[in-house]
Parts: structure tokens; sequence; C-alpha cells
């Protein structure tokens, strides 16, 4: 498996990174200092972030050097662990789902950047069986691995890589619209992750509903970044650079097995942080105005609405 999953960002990788959203060392501080400023100054909020320069960094990054909208991304992560328990807290790598799903499927972020400074996400399943799958339990393992990149990656934007070879209509069945939704605001919404490219393979014909379903829930600009492809992939090469991707695809970065073997244990040994965050979360009685109610965040509604999601 590669030594480092997710290596810390070179000097290279900070200034090209920092300098795409024209921000260096001095700039990072002075929105960092702002951003904590403003959280001691929200009841609603839980104050763990401050101690964490590094985590507030990558949520500048993701949101563009805009400081209103990691305050507005906070709020939701926040707000998401109070209202979506189900999808973001839970995260007990200890527990039966947790074995279950993590032998059912891999979520894995390729070590290597490409020439872009861009993440490579791949997903997919370990096998056809339906014994041990779980849509939202798959959910949920796909937000643990994000909230381990919000707390180590550092790069531009992400570009994922969905295979769909060993996927049956039991797979599919399990897929609904509100459980598209529920990923797209964890994922867009309270980690502000910036989607490139979707990259669909090896897709079966009865895999349409759910690329429309896909397609109707994500914003239009993000749905026009999905190319799917079938089992011949020259044209998802030629997008996606050998050197991110596992030799399964022709690549040069180890197997598929390897790299989930290596995350697996990554995620195992996040055991006691992930209980801890979890605890993390708003408490809507002390939020000055409304609460946020259900239907305002599974059909982003009111405030959270006007997040600008890229």
């Amino acid at each position: 498996m590669p030594s480092e999953l997710l290596k810390p960002p070179s000097k290279e990788i900070l200034e090209r990174v920092r300098g795409e959203f024209g921000l260096n060392e001095e700039r990072v501080r002075e929105a960092v200092e702002h951003l904590k400023d403003w959280i001691q100054l929200q009841p609603h909020l839980p104050k763990e972030i401050i101690a964490d320069d590094g985590r507030l960094e990558r949520w500048l990054i993701r949101c563009k050097n805009s400081t209103e909208r990691v305050k507005g991304t906070l709020d939701l992560h926040y707000t998401l662990k109070t209202k979506l328990p189900d999808a973001m807290t839970g995260w007990d790598t200890h527990a039966d789902w947790f074995k279950s799903i993590s032998s059912s499927i891999f979520c894995i972020p390729m070590s290597q950047l490409t020439p872009d400074y861009d993440r490579v996400i791949l997903f997919g399943l370990q096998t056809s069986d339906t014994t041990h799958y779980n849509a939202l339990n798959a959910i949920k393992l796909c937000n643990m691995i994000m909230e381990i990149r919000i707390s180590e990656d550092y790069c531009l934007s992400d570009v994922y890589v969905v295979d769909l070879e060993k996927y049956s209509l039991g797979h599919v069945r399990q897929v609904t619209i509100p459980l598209i939704r529920k990923f797209e605001i964890c994922v867009l919404g309270g980690y502000n992750f910036r989607i490139k490219a979707i990259h669909i393979l090896n897709a079966p014909p009865y895999a349409d509903v759910l690329i429309s379903m896909i397609k109707l829930v994500f914003k239009s600009k993000i749905a026009e970044r999905i190319h799917v492809h079938g089992s011949d992939l020259t044209t998802f090469l030629d997008r996606v650079p050998k050197e991110s991707l596992p030799k399964e695809y022709g690549g040069e970065c180890g197997s598929i097995s390897d790299n989930w073997d290596g995350w697996a244990k990554k995620l195992e040994n996040y055991h006691d942080i992930f209980l801890k965050r979890e605890k993390y979360r708003s408490d809507e009685s002390k939020r000055h105005g409304c609460s946020i109610n259900d239907s305002e965040l599974l059909g982003f509604e009111g405030s959270f609405r006007k997040l600008e999601l890229d």
C-alpha cells in the first residue's frame, strides 16, 4: 500500500493552491483569525474548530478565499450533524455496519495529485453481492473520508471516478433521490468539496436511471461535468492521468485492494477522533433567529440555499 495516503503538502503545492485564490501565509493567518473571532460570536456553534488552524485553512481553500462562504459552510456543517445524524454521526469504526460496508465498497482518495493539483477520488464495489451493501452506510463512510480530507488533504478540486462494473439492480434500487440529496448537501454543502469532474465507468444499461437521478439532483453546472464511459477507457484516460490511478485502470498508483486496505486502516485509526468530533454540532436552541428545519436542508431552501456550491 502507499506509504503516505495523503502526503503533507510540499512548499510547491502550498504556493500553487494558495496562489490560485490570492492567498499567502500572512493572508491565510489573517483570514483564519477572522473566522475564529466570528465563531466565538455564534452561540449555537461549537468552538472546537477554533483550535485547528489547518482545518480552517482547508475550508478557506475550498471556499475560494471567501470568509463569508466559510461561515456559511461551517454553520451548515455543524447543523447537518444535528439534523442529519444518520449520515453525519455514528461513525464508529468498531461497529458492525462499518465492518460490513467497508468490505462491500471502496472510496479511495488517490495519493498522487494530478498535474492540475486535483485529487482523484475512486468509488466502486468490491463485490456484486448485495448482502453487506447499504446505500446510506455507503454515504456515511464517504463522509468519514471527507472528514479526514478536510483535516489532511490539500488540493484545488476533486475528480470523482465511479466504477459501476459490479453494480446490480439490487444496488441501484437502494439509491433514491432523497439519498442523493443527502450526499450532495453533505459533500458539496457541509464540506464544500469542489467537483471538477465526475467520470462514470462501466455503466450498464440499467444505470441510466441512476445517472438521470444524479443529474436531476445536482446543480446544472455540476451535472454538466458528468462524463459517462463504457468499458472502453480510452476517453477516460485522455482526461485523467495514469499517475493518479490504480493499476486496474492502467495506472501507476498501486492496486485498488492495496489502496483501500490502507484507507480502511486509516479510518480505524481515526476512531477516537470521529467519536469526539461527532459531539460537536449546532445547538439550535441557541441560534439567533429561526431554527433550520429538515425540509430546508434537503430542499436547499432558506438561508442555506444561498450558499454558492461548486
